[in-house]
């Protein structure tokens, strides 16, 4: 009888809304265009950004989801050196093309080394994708580069979508 009961017990800690299914989600970030304000130089002669934005188109897709939209970022934070390594924070707005009030809203954290970047991405959606969030990581294709640095700005996309977790 307590071997049933465990195993209920287990089921049911398994099926709990706590744990959400998560469904993964792959697909590409294109970058448009980047717009940068004034810029400063610190001690150690890294760049910090006054005011920069970047925008972005993105495809994403995932068994049974898929979003297609434009991006727009606000970096909070740049420190860059001459070699292209530094961090960038960013404020997200992810739009969708059919229904400017369906959006994912989060923030990143990259990394970029020998100007290769690789973030940490959070959202959460709204109107269509309400309750739901995203939790994505964000690589360069660094096959997309050439030697006249014409890339298109091109970054590969991975991670989970799911129901936000209940606060109870």
């Amino acid at each position: 009888m307590k071997k049933i009961l465990s195993a209920l017990i287990g089921f049911g800690l398994l099926a709990s809304p706590a744990f959400a299914q998560k469904i993964p989600v792959e697909g590409w970030f294109k970058g448009t265009n980047t717009k940068v304000g004034e810029m400063w130089r610190d001690s150690g002669r890294r760049k910090h950004f006054v005011s920069a934005k970047s925008t972005g188109e993105i495809t994403l897709y995932g068994e049974g989801f898929g979003f297609k939209g434009k991006a727009e970022s606000d970096w909070g934070l740049a420190m860059l050196d001459d070699y292209g390594n530094g961090r960038i924070v960013t404020k997200e707005t992810w739009t969708a093309e059919k229904d400017s009030t369906v959006q994912f809203r989060g923030h990143a954290s990259c990394e970029l080394t020998s100007a290769s970047t690789t973030c940490v991405m959070w959202f959460k959606g709204y109107n269509q994708y309400e309750g739901k969030i995203l939790e994505l990581t964000f690589n360069e294709k660094d096959a997309a580069e050439n030697e006249k640095d014409e890339n298109p700005n091109l970054y590969m996309l991975e991670g989970i979508v799911m129901d936000e977790p209940s606060t109870e």
